[in-house]
C-alpha cells in the first residue's frame, strides 16, 4: 500500500512538475500578453504549487494512516480460518504469549525451519504458536499437512492482508506478542525452538 502511494504521488508531481515548466517557458511562441493575461500566468503556477503541496499531505496522511507492527505496538488483530473453515481471532488468546510465524510451502527456509517450530509447539505450552500461511491456498495446506504430518494450527492468510497488516514482505518471517496484546520482537529468518523460546522468556515473560 505504502508503494502504491509513493508511486502515485511521484508520478502526479512529475506532471505537474512538467506542467509548470510548460508554463514558465512557454509552450507556443512568444505573443504580446494582454493585461487581464498577467494575472492568469502568476495564478497558474501558484495553483501547481498548490497541487503538489496537496498531493505531499495526502502521502503523508496515507503512510500515516497505517498501524505500524513493530516493537512496543499494539498487535493487530485479525480473523483467519484454518484449513478446516474454523475461525480464529488474535483476540481469541488474549492473557497468553502468542508466536507469529509467517510461512509458504514454496519457502526452502520455511521448511527447513519447520521441524524446529513442531518441537516448539509440541514441547512449550507457555505460549501459542499461529502458522500464518501468506498467499497459500486451502488445497496446498491441506497437501502440505498432510504430507508433512504437522500438528501445528496454520491459517490461511490467502490474500496476504494479514501479512501486509504487519508489514510482512519476505517469509519466514516471526512475531512475538505478549501477554498484554504488544509486539515485543519480531525477526526475519528460520528459527529454532531453543532460540525462540529463550526469546520469549527474555523478552514476554512477567
Amino acid at each position: 500500500m505504502h508503494v502504491l502511494l509513493i508511486e502515485k504521488a511521484i508520478h502526479l508531481l512529475l506532471i505537474l512538475g512538467y506542467a509548470l515548466y510548460k508554463i514558465e517557458v512557454g509552450v507556443f511562441p512568444p505573443r504580446k500578453i494582454k493585461a487581464g493575461e498577467r494575472m492568469g500566468k502568476k495564478i497558474v503556477p501558484l495553483f501547481v504549487i498548490i497541487a503538489a503541496f496537496g498531493i505531499l499531505g495526502f502521502l503523508m496522511n496515507g503512510l500515516g494512516g497505517k498501524a505500524s507492527a513493530n516493537p512496543g505496538d499494539k498487535a493487530i488483530e485479525f480473523e483467519l480460518k484454518d484449513i478446516y473453515g474454523k475461525k480464529y481471532k488474535l483476540s481469541d488468546f488474549n492473557g497468553r504469549t502468542v508466536v507469529l510465524n509467517f510461512f509458504a510451502t514454496w519457502c526452502q527456509p520455511c521448511i527447513d525451519e519447520a521441524p524446529e517450530l513442531e518441537a516448539f509447539g509440541k514441547d512449550y505450552k507457555n505460549a501459542k504458536l499461529l502458522i500464518i500461511a501468506k498467499g497459500e491456498s486451502t488445497m496446498r495446506m491441506k497437501k502440505y499437512i498432510s504430507e508433512s504430518n504437522s500438528k501445528l494450527t496454520y491459517l490461511l492468510d490467502t490474500k496476504e492482508d494479514t501479512s501486509k497488516a504487519y508489514n510482512v514482505v519476505g517469509q519466514p518471517e516471526t512475531v512475538i506478542i505478549d501477554k498484554n496484546g504488544l509486539i515485543v520482537h519480531r525477526f526475519s529468518g528460520p528459527t529454532t525452538k531453543d532460540n525462540l523460546i529463550d526469546l520469549i522468556e527474555k523478552k514476554a515473560s512477567p
